[in-house]
């Protein structure tokens, strides 16, 4: 469910983010939300081997990634 920004920032710091990564993933999502990264080419397949994942299924195999704990 989309979330603003802020909200966003708050959620990550409270599961113990450093603030470059904050930082990043807001940048991030600003751009996906813009529609930067819209785009298709075959270049993921073809550096990588397989082809690339979405947003949705990329978090659902890191999940675990995106759990942070505060130390």
């Amino acid at each position: 469910m989309p979330i603003e920004l802020d909200e966003f920032a708050a959620t990550l710091r409270g599961r113990g983010a450093p603030d470059h990564l904050i930082q990043h993933l807001l940048a991030v999502a600003v751009d996906y939300r813009n529609g930067v990264f819209a785009g298709t080419n075959d270049l993921v397949k073809t550096a990588g081997g397989s082809d690339p994942l979405n947003v949705e299924s990329f978090i659902a195999q890191n999940r675990a990634a995106f759990n942070l704990r505060t130390a």
